[in-house]
């Protein structure tokens, strides 16, 4: 009999373990994957105030360097600054394990290829099948990525949308776009709402594409416009991201769903280490909580506490529906105008200007607002 038993072994996962295990609680964290962080799926970017406001600090062992924001650039090849919030590059397969590591240094079991292949209520509490074992715990907390058997088990589910993300990694000298202190996003029709990146990390270089496309394909293309030679790559990721999930709740009496699995990802730019080290905390601070109170109903706090937080704020979804409607035109228009600024440039001056001379631009007066509360919205919380 556990208190706890975390499904996956991910940032979401990991964070959850910990505050579970540091209070004293039997935890044991189920990953399927043979070895924590791999394979590798993720660009691997994340903010410095992402780390910081979840307690984490930054350590050598898996920072491949530091950036200073990120940059994007429209069809044209014109640019501005999405961000100027520093972050870093990171090693995912090593920051997971760091995480993971922190829960067991403090008393947590980890059990590595281990398949959960059923999850029944039992006598308060729920009955897990793992690997033909059966497994009773008092707490379930679902941090199995964008499938989440989890969720789905637990009734949980009505719809699941995700896209697709391809990736290459190269030699930092094979990129001959890159620039050393930026994270690099491309958007257009091509990307139907996604986008290209090329993300430096140390010595390599990540360069992908994703969004409601063939990633694949999108990721070739996009190498071949730049004269990134694909034949020189060291390794190809791939995965999916959340686009838009419709659970019932995100948590159940004694059971939440983290990260990934509940579809906590940032919907205009596809984070999603941020919301999983956040909705992984807050999740495992639910679960202490509960067991301490003896009280398995308290885990549906966590739903309300996630659904009133920006990562699943109704304004990014709401438009990121609408930059999917964007053409290239549009895009280059508001390229042009931007070129080498900060969106935070953007005054009531500058509007006027801009629609005394394309007043064609004032149809989407109202998106352009709503994409400046967005863009404000994501700083603030950081991506």
């Amino acid at each position: 009999m556990y208190d706890a038993l975390v499904v996956g072994a991910g940032p979401a996962g990991g964070m959850a373990a910990r505050p579970l295990a540091a209070a004293g609680f039997r935890t044991a964290i189920l990953e399927k994957k043979k070895v924590v962080g791999e394979p590798v799926q993720c660009a691997e970017g994340v903010s410095e105030f992402g780390l910081a406001s979840n307690g984490l600090r930054p350590r050598d062992e898996w920072v491949a360097q530091r950036v200073s924001g990120a940059k994007c650039i429209v069809p044209n090849g014109t640019w501005f600054y999405i961000t100027r919030l520093p972050g870093y590059a990171i090693n995912r397969p090593m920051f997971d394990r760091w995480l993971v590591d922190g829960a067991v240094a403090d008393g947590a079991e980890l059990r590595t290829s281990t398949k959960v292949t059923g999850i029944t209520r039992h006598d308060g509490g729920w009955r897990v099948e793992a690997n033909g074992q059966t497994i009773d715990t008092r707490i379930v907390i679902g941090a199995d990525g964008p499938a989440s058997f989890v969720a789905r088990q637990a009734g949980l589910v009505r719809s699941l949308e995700r896209i697709g993300a391809y990736e290459y990694r190269f030699r930092r000298e094979d990129v001959p776009l890159l620039e050393p202190e930026f994270f690099l996003l491309y958007i257009g029709e091509a990307y139907n709402g996604g986008y290209a990146w090329i993300f430096p990390k140390g010595d390599s270089v990540n360069v992908g594409a994703g969004g409601h496309i063939d990633a694949h394909a999108a990721t070739v293309d996009f190498c071949r416009k730049f004269g990134i030679d694909v034949d020189r790559k060291t390794q190809t990721i791939a995965g999916s991201i959340p686009s838009r999930y419709d659970l019932t709740a995100l948590a159940a009496p004694g059971l939440a769903i983290a990260g990934d699995a509940a579809g906590i990802t940032n919907p205009l730019n596809g984070a999603g280490i941020h919301p999983g080290i956040f909705s992984g905390r807050i999740a495992g601070e639910f679960a202490v909580a509960a067991l301490e109170r003896e009280d398995p109903t308290s885990m549906m706090a966590y739903d309300r506490a996630m659904k009133a937080s920006p990562f699943l704020d109704p304004l990014l979804f709401w438009m990121i529906d609408r930059i999917r409607r964007w053409g290239d035109r549009l895009m280059n228009s508001v390229g042009e105008e931007l070129d080498g600024l900060d969106w935070r440039a953007v005054s009531p001056r500058m509007i006027l200007s801009v629609l005394l001379r394309k007043p064609w631009l004032g149809i989407h007066a109202r998106e352009f607002y709503r994409m400046i509360l967005a863009l404000e919205l994501c700083d603030r919380y950081g991506w």
